[in-house]
């Protein structure tokens, strides 16, 4: 029991350090992309502004956009973009190259998979960008980073990305500290099928797998191939593949006798665990790492009734709760605060920018000139742009984790604020540094 607390509590901290450093999560609660510097150049295509009606071909690269919390920049996506959180986004077929220049995207998002989708979208005088996966660590760095000045710009959108890309990887690195120490090698690999599909060392799987406490035995090849030799000689002590694979090599007489097939230490995963780059890769690493150490997850054996995912689903479940605004629902709706304006919603907005230093004078839910001032100068830190109008981002960015005081530092390492606009809350007094009187009117805030 007291191993799998540490699991979760560990993911629960990595989760929320990966939300503080820019990457968004399954509740949305982080936002407030930054304005970066346009136009930009990025594997020799030109951006001149920042696209509001992009459109992404690869479900690996709508995967990153969802991890740089910009899914709101999506016009549509391809068919085999089935992240639950794109479930309304407009889907295309990506070989429709006329159907996709009739939405008017000003940006489209590809990746070498989609090779001759992309000399038919730039004949019919699209903006395409073609961003390779990345094969490694350093490489996700560059694959975040071009996802996000593409976006959101040069200069503070480069670092945004840099930054999630970082998050991501210690996230990584905090499960690898919680698998056990050995004197045996834990020896693996993923197989897409047994005709010589797998992945293998130019891949990021292999990373992955790395960091879950595997070594894929397959690290030495390259192009996604292996042989029958490769496998059988290699004799790995657990093996990951795609759904229904596991009766396949159970039944094959080449494989069957493999110590992994014998022992029952054969895991289905979908190949989009292992293909996808956003925060797909925390749940692979989760998968891989419970499955190959099923330990960590109160399992004495990973026997082929087990299914360790359902568990890690629930500790990334119960992880990312734990990692919500307190009070409130995982989705919050915010609504737009305009200047003028007087309610509660205001009130709790007020009362957060005194929490964050600020709003110095006494407020009581009207939206006037100071207010105003306040929430451009919030704007201004947090790297948004400085309208004086509460959007949605800025109030995202208000009541998240990531939030910047007014001093620039961030109180991500404190409790998330609670409650926030929208929600129904009877507590309307203000903090014992800031009181107002019940016949204040509209007008008065300072």
């Amino acid at each position: 029991m007291m191993v799998k607390k540490l699991f979760a509590a560990v993911l629960c901290i990595s989760l929320c350090l990966m939300c503080m450093a820019g990457c968004s999560n399954v509740g949305d609660l982080v936002s407030g992309t930054p304005v970066g510097e346009f136009p930009v150049e990025i594997n020799g295509v030109t951006i001149s502004a920042k696209p509001q009606k992009v459109v992404v071909l690869s479900p690996s690269l709508a995967d990153v956009v969802l991890a740089l919390d910009c899914e709101t920049q999506l016009l549509a996506g391809a068919q085999g973009c089935t992240q639950e959180a794109l479930g309304k986004l407009q889907k295309v077929d990506a070989g429709d190259a006329s159907a996709i220049a009739a939405l008017g995207p000003d940006l489209v998002l590809v990746d070498p998979a989609c090779a001759g989708a992309e000399q038919a979208l730039r004949a019919e005088g699209l903006t395409v960008l073609n961003i390779a996966p990345a094969v490694n660590r350093e490489d996700f760095e560059r694959l975040y980073s071009q996802v996000s000045s593409a976006l959101n710009g040069g200069g503070p959108g480069y670092d945004q990305g840099i930054d999630c890309a970082q998050s991501v990887f210690r996230t990584l690195d905090d499960i690898n500290r919680l698998i056990p120490q050995k004197d045996t090698v834990t020896t693996g690999c993923y197989l897409y099928d047994l005709n010589g599909s797998a992945v293998t060392g130019d891949m990021l799987g292999t990373t992955i797998m790395t960091y879950s406490g595997v070594t894929n035995i397959f690290s030495s090849l390259s192009g996604g191939q292996y042989g029958e030799d490769d496998l059988r000689v290699s004799n790995p002590s657990v093996i990951f593949c795609r759904p229904g694979l596991m009766e396949e090599l159970k039944s094959d007489s080449r494989y069957n006798n493999l110590m992994a097939v014998r022992e029952g230490n054969v895991i289905e995963l979908e190949p989009s665990v292992m293909e996808w780059q956003g925060r797909t890769v925390v749940t692979a690493a989760l998968a891989i790492s419970g499955g190959a150490y099923p330990e960590l997850l109160e399992e004495s054996s990973i026997g082929e009734n087990t299914d360790p995912t359902s568990k890690i689903e629930d500790t990334v479940s119960s992880a990312l709760a734990s990692a919500e605004p307190q009070g409130g629902s995982s989705a919050p709706a915010y609504e737009q605060l305009n200047p003028e304006d007087q309610s509660e919603d205001v009130y709790k907005m007020q009362e957060r920018l005194e929490e964050l230093g600020f709003l110095d004078a006494e407020y009581d839910g009207y939206y006037g000139d100071h207010t105003t001032e306040c929430v451009k100068e919030f704007q201004r830190v947090n790297g948004l742009e400085q309208t004086g109008v509460a959007d949605a981002d800025t109030l995202k960015r208000l009541y998240s984790t990531l939030a910047k005081d007014k001093d620039g530092k961030s109180l991500a390492t404190q409790n998330a604020p609670t409650g926030g606009p929208n929600e129904n809350n009877s507590d309307n007094s203000t903090s014992s540094d800031s009181s107002t009187s019940s016949d204040d009117s509209a007008g008065s805030e300072g």
